[in-house]
């Protein structure tokens, strides 16, 4: 079990970076599974989706990281839309949706209270000496939209019950998409 401090400095710099991501323009949607990514579109989760999911993320991001780069974007994305349909997914985007629900929900169900982390966060910025008064202000303002965007994207109740009763086969998956700050 991780120490309690560990625990919340992780959070918190899982936070600071989806703040910082809210006040960027998006980039250009690439092929590859981004970590602390909410989902285009949210998915209303199943016991069979979290099956496909399990089986299927393996061969998916082996497939994603096989593709990196190579030929042109319409035949990745076919070779994808074809991988993810092998595990009864609609095409790639659809898969990447569902991981991303998958994954907020498993965040908001091992951490219920992101604005006490965010406050917490936000009251340690005007401490730190090593940066600007602008460098302060927009990692404040970063962690606001953050908050905003985190909690806009609270799971239902019943995507939170599903994925409770899967936690620790999850949780592996957890680790690659939100990587602790060690």
């Amino acid at each position: 079990m991780k120490p309690p401090g560990l625990v919340v400095a992780s959070c918190i710099a899982a936070l600071v970076y989806v703040g910082v991501l809210a006040t960027q323009t998006p980039p250009l949607p690439t092929q590859a599974i981004e970590p602390f990514s909410l989902p285009q579109r949210p998915v209303v989760l199943t016991e069979d989706m979290i099956t496909r999911f399990l089986y299927g993320f393996a061969p998916v991001a082996s497939k994603v990281r096989e593709l990196d780069g190579r030929g042109e974007a319409r035949q990745r994305t076919a070779i994808l839309d074809k991988t993810s349909a092998d595990y009864g997914f609609a095409s790639f985007a659809d898969w990447v949706d569902t991981t991303n629900t998958i994954m907020v929900t498993y965040h908001w169900a091992t951490n219920s209270d992101p604005r006490q982390e965010v406050e917490k966060a936000i009251s340690t910025i005007p401490t730190m000496a090593n940066l600007s008064d602008k460098e302060k202000s927009d990692m404040i303002e970063g962690l606001r939209a953050g908050l905003a965007r985190v909690e806009n994207a609270k799971p239902t109740p019943e995507n939170m019950a599903i994925v409770k009763r899967h936690l620790r086969t999850l949780k592996p998956f957890y680790e690659l998409w939100a990587p602790s700050t060690r």
